[in-house]
Order: C-alpha cells, then sequence, then structure tokens
C-alpha cells in the first residue's frame, strides 16, 4: 500500500505542477485527490505530414470535385445520414470556391504563354491542313480552250445525211477557241461549276466528186452541192463557215479539293451561234489547162442564229467535247433536207 501511495503521489504533483524536481511525501490513501486524465495532441507533429500532401488550386478543385461525387453515392447507398451528406459537401464546396478564387487569381500572369503553350501542342495533335486549303480555295478561274476535231452533216435522228456522201469526212474540221471562266456553285470545294464564255469557231467541209456548194444554178432560191464544170481537174473544193459561240456548260468536277481541272470532269449544256462569215472555194486545172481558184462569199442560205447542246468529259486538262445543233442549219425548204450540224473534238486547256 505504501509503494501505491507514492506512485499516485507523483502522478498528482506532475499533473499539478508540471515540474520535474517534485518532492515525495508520504501521503494516506484516504486524503488523495480525484484524478483526471486529460488527453492532448501534439499538432506540430502533423504539421509535416500535411505540408508534403499539399496540392495545387487546380489539383484540389479537381478532387473535391471527386469526392462530392463519391459522398453522394455512399448518401444513396445508406453509408452516410443526410447531415453527415449535406456538411461534407457544404466543406468540399467552401474549398473549391477557395481554391477557384486561388487560382484564377494568378492565372492572368501566365495566360498568353499557356494559350501559346496550348496552340503549340494542337498544332501537334491535330492536322490543319485541310483548313489552309479552305483558305486558299478558289471561288472562279480564267480558262482558255482550244478544241479540234471532225464535223457531220447530220438528220435528226442522229444519221448522216444523203450530202455526205460528197464530203471528205477526214479533211473536214472543226476549229474552235475559247475564252471563260469557270465558277463555283455553293462553297469554295464545291465540285459543281458553272461555265460561261466566248468562242470563235470555224468549220470547214471539205467536197470530193468534184462537187462545191452553191445556191442553185439554173436561178433557184435553193442551195446543193453542185458539180464543178469547166475544170479538167479539181484538186480542192472547200466550205468554209465562221461563227461565233456563246457556250453555257454546267460542270462535275473531281479534281482535288480547292482546285479547277485537275481532275475527272464532266459536263453539259448549251451553245449560241451566230454566223459571221461563210465562203465557198475550190482550184485545179481548167480546160486550158491553166491554174484556176475560184471563191464565192456567200450565206448558202445557212441560218444567222442557231444553238447548239453540248456534252463534255475531260480529265485534266484534256476534253472531249460533243456538240449538235438542234436547229436545221439551212432555211427551211433551203436544202433537199433538213441536216444538222455536229461535231466530235478534242480540246486542251
Amino acid at each position: 500500500m505504501k509503494i501505491l501511495s507514492i506512485a499516485i503521489t507523483l502522478g498528482l504533483s506532475l499533473s499539478v505542477f508540471g515540474g520535474h524536481a517534485v518532492g515525495l511525501n508520504s501521503i494516506e490513501n484516504d486524503s488523495l485527490p480525484p484524478i483526471k486524465v486529460v488527453e492532448s495532441l501534439d499538432t506540430n507533429v502533423a504539421a509535416p505530414a500535411e505540408e508534403a500532401v499539399r496540392f495545387s488550386d487546380k489539383q484540389q478543385m479537381v478532387l473535391s470535385s471527386v469526392k462530392i461525387s463519391k459522398i453522394i453515392t455512399q448518401l444513396e447507398n445508406g453509408e452516410l445520414s443526410q447531415e453527415e451528406a449535406q456538411g461534407t459537401i457544404d466543406s468540399l464546396i467552401s474549398s473549391i470556391y477557395l481554391a477557384s478564387a486561388s487560382f484564377f487569381e494568378n492565372y492572368a500572369a501566365t495566360t498568353t504563354e499557356s494559350v501559346i503553350d496550348s496552340v503549340s501542342r494542337d498544332d501537334e495533335l491535330y492536322d490543319f491542313s485541310d483548313f489552309d486549303v479552305l483558305s486558299d480555295a478558289k471561288k472562279k478561274t480564267f480558262v482558255f480552250e482550244w478544241h479540234i476535231g471532225s464535223n457531220r452533216l447530220l438528220k435528226n435522228n442522229f444519221s448522216d445525211a444523203t450530202a455526205m456522201e460528197h464530203v471528205n469526212g477526214w479533211l473536214s474540221i472543226e476549229n474552235r477557241f475559247l475564252f471563260s471562266q469557270k465558277r463555283r456553285l455553293g462553297s469554295n470545294t464545291s465540285p459543281f461549276q458553272l461555265q460561261t464564255g466566248l468562242g470563235f469557231a470555224s468549220t470547214i467541209f471539205s467536197f470530193k466528186n468534184e462537187r462545191t456548194i452553191s445556191k442553185d444554178i439554173l436561178g433557184g432560191s435553193g442551195t446543193g452541192l453542185f458539180p464543178i464544170f469547166n475544170m479538167n481537174t479539181v484538186w480542192s473544193s472547200n466550205w468554209s463557215y465562221t461563227h461565233l459561240n456563246a457556250p453555257v456548260m454546267l460542270h462535275f468536277d473531281l479534281s482535288p479539293m480547292g482546285t479547277f481541272n485537275e481532275g475527272l470532269n464532266l459536263g453539259v449544256g448549251v451553245e449560241g451561234r451566230m454566223r459571221l462569215a461563210s465562203s465557198a472555194a475550190y482550184s485545179g486545172r481548167d480546160l486550158d489547162g491553166d491554174w484556176y481558184t475560184r471563191t464565192v462569199q456567200s450565206g448558202f442560205n445557212t441560218r444567222i442564229l442557231n444553238y447548239a447542246v453540248l456534252a463534255q468529259a475531260g480529265y485534266k486538262k484534256v476534253k472531249l467535247t460533243g456538240r449538235l445543233e438542234r436547229v436545221p442549219l439551212f432555211r427551211a425548204e433551203a436544202f433537199e433536207e433538213d441536216v444538222f450540224l455536229g461535231s466530235i473534238t478534242l480540246g486542251f486547256s
């Protein structure tokens, strides 16, 4: 009992005076005061650990948002009461507000640098070449075309006219020059293009069997392919027909995005035509053996105005074009039959 009394007395003295040197006196058990146990927490020990896990303002906002989601899940699962969940979420919201205020207070100083870094990273992650093409795409372009090919006189059913038996098909040539503009319909990358322009064409028919085009030699009003008289030999006989053309065509162009005439091209359209000049000429040896040339300037009862339908297929700068007039070449009843001027030409632009 005596040892127990001394230990109790020593503990009491330390709790009351907090000193290291305390005199020990013998105390009876009945005189001991009540003993009160005091728990103390030294916060200085936890401080370094708290600093070690300190988060940035941005991280604090993200983590608090994640914790809110977790707390809501715990509330729905019955792991937390409504009061506990609401108190915890209010505390997290306060921490998000403080972190947000601190984050945006210091954000202005690094905005320019952050934007530059962000754009640099975007350039590495994304390919903006398509946007460069869109900005560089042309809405319209000038086009010069030269077409050359064969022409024929056709019936309305597209078969050769009777007069073609006196025509050298492979020497009958159409030659066209066109100055035009192609314009995109819709956006700058649209494959649909409208072409309008103005051109000149020379249609030449080469005759054989010593024939030439002429008005009725007997004084009639008609036109025909008549034999050439008073000539020993006929070396050449041609009819040259010059006209002004104004085409309008709709194209479907499969060129690479933003370009013209760099891929497959399909087009249809119409063309107005006006006669500018018409002349027939033949040359050879006359009955005396002398060289003889005769040229006649005449419209030969052809229509001054006409129109044609066009169809075209091409690849890049090369075009194949079919052209067929839809009004008879000669005036009504001026020729032996209604004939239509048609041609197939190869063009270059």
